[in-house]
């Protein structure tokens, strides 16, 4: 997740005028139903649901047969009190019929008469101009008419083009003849389909504002034959654009966290199973309580790397040993947001497992970064202003440089945790050329680097003449760090995951299991899964979801518990999918993630494709209604959403997943023979 500033980011009024015309008193004029169409318009950006990017209606009275004085009034001329600013954005939806004379494009309203259209209509032109002269610098003008194509050539008359920031569209081209209401139509259906489970593909909950090509190509796609979707010239093309808020986005599913803390945040939906009202359906006596307890020394040790000297702190481990569980704990926990909206819960944390307030300064995810994505991100996460640079984007340089010289005014110590390196883009270049270097003295930063130690690897390459050293060992070394070793004493404690355990078997809503029968499961399931707590997360919970516990000596289960991931993996896929065909189709489906590069993989057109490649079957093909449907099972739940590009992605929650699903698929399909 970055922590970019939303280009609507300095918006701070928002409105949306209507200037409609149903009803004509020159009889050459036949009515129109476009009180429909407003109300679909003010449907989508009106909508209490879009929450700070709602648009509140201005200048209603345009909306119903305006008069030419009124729409000069309100748009040529407005009074001191109701004019735009720089910091205003507008939707401007012009609906009527539209007429051509003289070379002009004319908006035609209710007492235009035919014969003389000019001094009884508004040039489309003059209304285009006025909106200019205002100060807004985000504005989409929507032109619903007949012809309004022909403004083209006239807007291209003026001394100054539009406004980069605009996105103007008239309904069809010049000698076209729109048909009645298709371009607000088809902007509704294009807005029912974001509604829709499929929606998503278009424009994913993490994303606030809609891209201008997503919205054009949406758009055209419902359109009849013959109506072409053209921007006047100068209209902004692609990207974000703050007049087209997303009606899917929801806010990021970590949980309430500040900017800076929020890449690294726990998944709100883990605080709300735990920490959220009995009404979820967790029947316990008592307390819920916290679902992350236990590992109490490797907790105290974090706190005091994030409150202590200057230096580096490598937290390391195996696959699904607990470190970026860990890490994100101590991120959380020491949010001021996140404190305040929990203060409750988190006084019951007992205090020398609590880090102190602001301990954690800012926090990255490297997964799929590059060394220039996360400096960036650093510096834009504590205010760091830009390097002056005379290239449109500062340099991997410029930005260290400009880092160092911030650090050096700074009065006191910050602290800085990055995660997941080994899943970076290039986590090499980012270990020597952003991590060595972020406090070159020593003195100003507390770094706390999360990486992979991969279990049984002996540190050569494949040709065992060429010592290899870890990334773990080399980054060590580069950053002179402490190491915390999270799946050796002192750090790990088998009892942390059987509690681990029981918390899921128990807390999980509907499930089967007492607490004495939790308990038993549990220390068998942690005797047998290693250090692992993402082989203990998939199988209590899959236990939690069926009908009834399971004898913790049935010699089947423990060997699904004795293959690890790819054994607990399978389980779960056969609970969910008992139908063979409907497994291979969820396995080819996540497969296809597994194969995307960076932090994810794209729904639209890019998620089929992949998935249609992994299949490998002319006879098979997969689109968009099996990709919800897989979002919206249980299985979901093995799928992480990030932002690339404005763009929702979707990745694998972990790692491992990925290595299963890659190169062991085959073994996920089939149902094991039972010892």
């Amino acid at each position: 997740m970055s922590t970019v500033p939303p280009v609507d980011g300095e918006i701070r009024r928002r409105h949306f005028v209507a200037i409609a015309t149903s009803q004509y008193d020159d009889p050459a004029y036949k009515p129109l139903a476009v009180d429909a169409e407003v109300r679909a318009m003010r449907a989508w950006l009106c909508s209490p649901e879009l929450g700070e990017r709602v648009f509140t209606p201005a200048y209603q009275e345009l909306a119903d047969h305006p008069t030419k004085r009124l729409v000069r009034d309100a748009l040529e001329d407005p009074p001191p009190g109701r004019r735009w600013r720089e910091t205003d954005a507008a939707v401007v939806f012009v609906t009527g019929h539209g007429v051509t004379v003289d070379g002009s494009h004319w908006t035609v309203l209710q007492a235009t008469e035919s014969d003389r259209v000019p001094p009884t209509a508004v040039r489309t032109a003059d209304l285009i101009s006025w909106l200019k002269s205002t100060r807004v610098q985000h504005l989409f003008l929507v032109l619903d008419q007949c012809f309004a194509g022909q403004t083209t050539a006239e807007v291209a008359a003026f001394d100054q083009n539009l406004p980069g920031t605009w996105l103007v569209l008239p309904s069809a081209t010049k000698g076209q003849q729109a048909m009645e209401g298709a371009l607000t139509g088809a902007v509704t259906a294009f807005l029912a389909d974001l509604h829709s489970r499929e929606g998503a593909s278009y424009a994913g909950p993490t994303i606030p504002l809609l891209d201008v090509r997503v919205f054009l190509d949406g758009v055209q796609r419902k359109l009849g034959e013959g109506q072409r979707l053209i921007p006047l010239p100068g209209s902004q093309q692609s990207g974000p654009h703050p007049c087209l808020p997303n009606p899917h986005y929801r806010p990021t599913q970590t949980t309430t966290v500040q900017t800076q803390r929020s890449d690294l945040a726990l998944p709100q939906k883990d605080v709300d199973a735990h920490w959220e009202p009995r009404a979820r359906g967790v029947a316990r006596s008592g307390d819920v309580g916290w679902l992350f307890t236990g590992r109490q020394t490797l907790i105290q040790d974090l706190i005091a790397a994030a409150g202590g000297p200057a230096g580096a702190t490598m937290v390391t481990g195996g696959a699904g040993t607990g470190k970026s569980a860990a890490l994100a704990r101590l991120v959380t926990l020491s949010d001021p947001a996140f404190r305040t909206r929990y203060a409750d819960q988190v006084h019951k944390v007992p205090a020398n497992l609590q880090p102190p307030e602001g301990a954690v300064d800012a926090a990255v995810l490297a997964t799929g970064k590059t060394a220039h994505e996360i400096i960036a991100q650093l510096c834009t996460a504590l205010h760091v202003p830009a390097p002056a640079t005379a290239n449109a984007t500062p340099s991997l340089e410029e930005w260290i440089i400009t880092w160092q010289q911030w650090l050096a005014t700074r009065p006191t110590l910050l602290t800085v945790v990055v995660d997941a390196l080994d899943e970076a883009n290039d986590p090499q270049t980012i270990l020597t050329a952003v991590l060595a270097r972020l406090d070159p003295e020593h003195q100003r930063v507390r770094l706390i680097v999360g990486v992979r130690s991969p279990g049984g690897d002996d540190g050569t390459s494949s040709d065992t003449r060429t010592p290899v050293l870890p990334l773990a060992d080399q980054a060590e070394r580069a950053l002179t760090a402490h190491r915390i070793r999270v799946d050796e004493a002192p750090w790990w404690h088998e009892g942390d995951l059987t509690g681990y355990a029981a918390r899921i078997l128990t807390t999980t809503p509907n499930s089967p299991y007492t607490d004495t029968q939790a308990t038993s499961v549990a220390q068998a399931l942690a005797a047998h899964v290693g250090t692992s707590f993402l082989v203990t997360r998939i199988a209590a919970a899959n236990l939690a979801t069926r009908p009834a516990p399971v004898d913790p000596a049935d010699p089947a289960w423990l060997a699904t518990v004795d293959d690890g991931v790819l054994g607990v993996f399978r389980a779960d896929l056969h609970t969910h999918r008992p139908d063979p065909e409907d497994r291979l189709k969820a396995v080819h489906l996540l497969r296809a993630v597994a194969f995307a590069r960076g932090r994810g993989l794209p729904w639209r057109r890019i998620w089929p494709a992949f998935a249609n490649a992994v299949a490998d079957d002319p006879d098979r093909t997969y689109g968009d209604t099996d990709i919800a449907d897989l979002l919206a099972s249980p299985l979901g739940g093995y799928l992480t959403t990030d932002t690339a590009d404005n763009t929702t992605v979707y990745r694998l929650f972990h790692d491992a997943l990925r290595t299963t699903l890659r190169d062991h698929w085959r073994d996920l399909l089939h149902t094991p023979t039972t010892p």
